[in-house]
């Protein structure tokens, strides 16, 4: 089921996107402006970061703006959106990018930690749908780009309970605008990366175990991971093409057909990994 139509040419398009100080979200922003997006409203709360952003995009030849704004305020979100709309007057894409991980033992954690991920990754994009959809509907036209994870499709990942909980919500949100937005002609799309090489690795919040490690740990995983850019890629290419689940990273595209295939198989794998990667981390506890 598809709502709205494909956007081929997304020359002069306004396209605002969250999380755009770094990682994906930059890549995101430099994409879209490459492929001829003008204005490119970049929003993030990361002031230092988000004005690198917009010189990337500037020296495209593109007119950019950064709004700084925390997603998880709605008031906050409600005044960028309103800003944009009295400025510019439309927002064509609405890409959501912005996102945070706490790393954390389910014992670890406290409801501090589950709040702040949720809040940031899942009502972050509720926020900023709630803003910008009525515009879209009333217009009849547009395109929402959520980016989940594939940890919003399966959650076979140990100490990532608050992350794996949000990025299912994603994926339902994103389920469920399809079907309104197909009314209102607009189309959805919900990207869902494996791993890849943003900064999020290195600033995300770590409980009970030695960050230091951790972190180094990770950095393995970039050896399977595929660049940002990569993930713009796939973005600008969903919104082309107007496609819905977009699972990128080729291991994890691998990973997800199997999964549908196969998934007698997958449940076995389900309960053998996660006692696989208890025993490798617990020389990281605290």
């Amino acid at each position: 089921m598809k709502g709205g139509v494909c956007v081929r040419d997304l020359r002069d398009k306004s396209v605002l996107v969250t999380g755009a100080a770094s990682g994906i979200g930059r890549a995101t922003a430099v994409a879209f402006a490459r492929e001829g997006a003008d204005p490119l409203l970049l929003n993030d709360v990361n002031g230092e970061g988000l004005s690198e952003t917009v010189r990337m995009v500037e020296s495209l030849g593109r007119n950019a703006m950064g709004l700084i704004a925390d997603v998880s305020d709605f008031d906050s979100v409600k005044a960028m959106v309103g800003a944009i709309l009295g400025l510019f007057g439309r927002i064509d894409i609405l890409v959501n990018v912005a996102g945070i991980g706490t790393v954390a033992p389910f014992l670890e954690m406290d409801l501090e930690d589950w709040r702040e991920t949720i809040d940031v990754n899942l009502w972050g994009n509720i926020h900023t749908v709630m803003a910008v959809f009525p515009h879209m509907a009333e217009r009849k036209t547009g395109h929402i780009v959520n980016v989940s994870s594939v940890s919003g499709l399966w959650g076979d990942m140990l100490f990532v309970a608050p992350y794996i909980t949000s990025k299912f919500g994603v994926v339902g949100l994103s389920q469920a605008l399809l079907v309104e937005g197909s009314v209102y002609g607009i189309g959805v799309s919900c990207v869902c990366p494996g791993v890849v090489k943003t900064p999020i690795y290195e600033t995300g919040r770590i409980k009970g175990f030695r960050a230091d490690e951790v972190r180094g740990m990770t950095r393995y995983l970039f050896r399977i991971g595929e660049d940002p850019e990569d993930t713009a890629r796939a973005i600008v290419e969903a919104v082309r093409r107007n496609r819905f689940i977009v699972v990128t990273t080729p291991l994890f595209r691998a990973s997800y057909f199997l999964r549908r295939h196969f998934s007698s198989a997958a449940v076995r794998f389900d309960r053998l990994w996660p006692r696989v990667m208890d025993k490798a981390t617990r020389r990281f506890r605290l």
